[in-house]
């Protein structure tokens, strides 16, 4: 009787369809769920910034170095005082500044998301399997994936950040470094991190890649900065850009590494739901400096396997990029749960190539990974099983790295003899 039901449903689970319409099932979930979302605060401060951008760019940030200045947190999104982002942001986002405010959170909302479908949609080809089952996989494992759902539904810019970076990779693989580093160099200007995928390309292209990179990032930073003045530009950097970094804010949502080590030996408290409302949580340990010395030295380790695995690849860019991209929900002092979007390139390369390979164990151990992201970080009993989850996914991601070795069979091969 076991025996025919062990049959029964690998007969069922081998099945492509099987997989095609889970994968379709979740994307509904992500746009009925997205479309239902009654208020979109993040995008109704982006959509501030770019608005005081276009009428009184001098001012822009007045409200938000005083909200700093007297509560050293950085306010709660929806309003100016909370745009702590650098210009290009705004810049990015003065066309739907243009429009009424209800339709211009929309209009972007939109097109974050239409931005992200296409950065996977280069991805895919970038990964350019034949398998059967991957190629549903692919998809199902995005949809899943509760970061991606949390940017677009918040209408983040998380998708422009994604297509900027797969596109970057894409150039790579036809041989287009300054191009691909140009388009690394436009969505480092909105986020610094897109610039650590520089550790992934063929080292023959690596220095133009560096150029492209550098030349487009400086360009369009200080192009954005124009209107500002020197003496807003300067504002910014003393009264916005240094506090905001040293901005530590007890809100569970907040789940970066920094907070794991502070949380557990670094006796810094955070807010955790109780009843109708928060409480305050501390460690019985305080040892703060031992605490944010780790989380420094955490960065400069996820930094080192990042380029550690891309070598042991034979500098395969799609991987090595992936790895780089993915430092950004690793190494920044506050993260939100939409902030963990870069490591979505690096998951779905894995999946796709462990089912290729049929890699069982390395995909069982992914998938508690990614379980763990299934509830929201204020719903666990520690927020930071988030953090936990995330530094798994990616030191399993830098083991896998002979799973992307030049001159070992290729997906197409694979796929070809799996469909055999």
């Amino acid at each position: 009787m076991i025996t025919r039901l062990g049959r029964a449903a690998a007969d069922v689970l081998s099945r492509p369809a099987v997989w095609w319409a889970i994968a379709a099932a979740f994307w509904l979930r992500v746009a009925i769920l997205t479309v239902l979302t009654p208020r979109r605060p993040d995008t109704e401060g982006m959509w501030e910034g770019a608005h005081a951008y276009l009428t009184e760019p001098s001012h822009m940030y007045d409200a938000a170095a005083d909200y700093l200045s007297r509560l050293h947190i950085i306010a709660p999104p929806g309003g100016l005082d909370a745009f702590v982002s650098p210009p290009p942001l705004a810049l990015l986002a003065a066309p739907i500044a243009l429009l009424p405010k209800n339709v211009g959170v929309e209009v972007w909302t939109g097109i974050d998301a239409a931005a992200l479908l296409v950065g996977l949609v280069l991805l895919y080809r970038v990964v350019a399997t034949r398998h059967p089952i991957a190629r549903p996989v692919f998809w199902l494992v995005a949809a899943y994936f509760p970061p991606l759902f949390a940017d677009v539904s918040a209408g983040q810019r998380g998708g422009v950040l994604l297509l900027g970076a797969m596109a970057s990779i894409w150039l790579e693989t036809v041989s287009r470094p300054a191009l691909a580093g140009a388009a690394a160099g436009l969505v480092a200007a909105l986020k610094y991190f897109p610039a650590a995928m520089v550790i992934g390309p063929r080292p023959e292209h690596r220095i133009r890649y560096a150029v492209g990179l550098a030349i487009v990032l400086v360009v369009v930073t200080a192009v954005s900065f124009v209107p500002l003045g020197v003496g807003g530009t300067t504002f910014y950097f003393q009264h916005v850009l240094l506090p905001s970094l040293a901005s530590h804010n007890p809100d569970c949502a907040y789940d970066s590494v920094r907070t794991l080590f502070m949380r557990t030996i670094g006796g810094e408290e955070y807010a955790q739901p109780s009843g109708s409302g928060y409480v305050l949580v501390t460690s019985p340990l305080h040892l703060p400096a031992l605490a944010l010395a780790l989380s420094y030295l955490s960065a400069l380790a996820f930094a080192a396997a990042a380029a550690w695995g891309a070598w042991r690849s034979g500098w395969n860019p799609a991987y090595g990029m992936s790895l780089g991209f993915a430092l950004g929900a690793l190494i920044p002092n506050e993260v939100w749960p939409y902030q963990w979007l870069p490591l979505l390139p690096l998951i779905l390369l894995v999946v796709v190539r462990g089912v290729e390979r049929r890699k069982v164990g390395a995909l069982v151990l992914l998938g508690v990974f990614l379980l763990a992201f299934f509830r929201q970080p204020c719903e666990l009993f520690f927020p930071n099983l988030w953090t936990l989850a995330a530094i798994g996914v990616f030191i399993l991601g830098v083991w896998q790295n002979p799973l992307f070795r030049s001159g070992s069979l290729d997906s197409r091969e694979e796929g070809d003899g799996a469909q055999r």
